[in-house]
């Protein structure tokens, strides 16, 4: 009787220490997955930055380029137009002068 309930004490305390081995490697594993999911996480933000910044540095190049273009494009106009003004300031002051003249 003796050997029986010294067996029935034992393989409870069997039983605790396994549950208790079972619930440790639970809380490890779920410490584990919640390490896993945040170092996922701040990869991917880490990624997504970079992307963001890389995609900032190129439209902020696209559009430096495109500035000097218009510029330069504008610089030409400018000066088509002063030459014309240079050329034809004489004969548009005259036909300015002639239309006021013949309205009147």
């Amino acid at each position: 009787m003796q050997d029986l309930l010294a067996k029935i004490i034992e393989t409870d305390e069997n039983a605790r220490k396994i549950k208790e081995a079972a619930e440790r490697d639970k809380l490890s594993s779920e410490e584990e997955i919640e390490e896993l999911r945040l170092k996922i996480y701040d990869d991917y933000i880490t990624r997504a930055k970079s992307r963001v910044e890389k995609t900032i540095a190129m439209d902020r190049q696209q559009a430096e380029e495109r500035y000097a273009e218009l510029k330069a494009e504008s610089a030409a106009l400018m000066e088509q137009m002063q030459s014309a003004s240079a050329l034809n300031t004489e004969k548009w002051a005259d036909e300015i002068a002639q239309r006021a003249i013949s309205s009147i």
